[in-house]
């Protein structure tokens, strides 16, 4: 499908500086490696609750409104509609006009997509839940070696919601990202998850052991952790 080939390709070429390394710039220090590594870990356990908690959302949305969010504002059968999921500090980063703007992050710099904010992507999911929802972002605020946040698509067949997961590695249930060192962790609606390298539905995913052994990981630092999902839990309207 043609629209579907097309988002493959784009997400696939997300990567920070496509010129770049294929290995993390994390520095020689090994005790900087180290706390890199702990972080990640850790990161890497919220980006994968997140990945449930927003599918939740979506699903449940479905279910009550009869398609997936902002689903009915596509334009036309080949429209793909993108939110960028990260908070208004990693807009910056990600979005033209941002102060630290790198294009090569950006995957709708071409303007492909028909592109929607996350106050609009918020206010619709409430919407159409009838209640207020806790907004869930990557913790990692500025971007290394690999790109930040997260990425949802839709369109006439379906959604596609990826995050990446930096400490995951290549598994049947995670690919890379053409940078060479990027893992990602695809979940798709029943119609598109053939079309997506190595999605998985929710309940396949939710269900499988790789998944289920990745959250089971204890946290390096919960405390601290919990303190920087917290403090976005309502980005969008501060």
């Amino acid at each position: 499908m043609k629209n579907i080939s097309y988002l493959l390709l784009i997400v696939a070429m997300l990567a920070y500086g496509e010129k770049g390394s294929s290995k993390p710039r994390f520095g020689i220090n090994s005790l900087y490696i180290k706390a890199e590594r702990s972080f990640q870990e850790d990161a890497d356990l919220v980006r994968l609750a997140d990945l449930a908690y927003w599918t939740g959302l979506i699903e449940d949305y479905q279910q009550k409104t009869g398609h997936y969010p902002l689903q009915n504002a596509l334009q036309a059968t080949d429209d793909i509609i993108l939110v960028k999921v990260a908070t208004r500090f990693q807009r910056q980063y990600l979005s033209a006009g941002g102060k630290h703007y790198v294009a090569a992050m950006d995957n709708n710099r071409n303007g492909r997509f028909n592109e929607k904010t996350m106050q609009q992507f918020v206010s619709v999911l409430e919407a159409g839940l009838n209640k207020s929802i806790d907004e869930k972002y990557d913790i990692q605020k500025v971007p290394t070696a690999s790109p930040i946040g997260y990425n949802y698509f839709v369109t006439k067949d379906g959604y596609l919601f990826w995050v990446t997961c930096i400490t995951c590695g290549v598994t049947p249930i995670s690919t890379l990202l053409m940078d060479g060192f990027t893992p990602t962790v695809n979940i798709a609606s029943d119609a598109m998850v053939n079309q997506v390298t190595k999605a998985q539905t929710r309940q396949a995913m939710l269900a499988n052991p790789i998944y289920q052994k990745w959250r089971a990981r204890p946290f390096h630092k919960e405390t601290y952790i919990q303190q920087l999902v917290n403090k976005n839990l309502h980005d969008t309207k501060q």
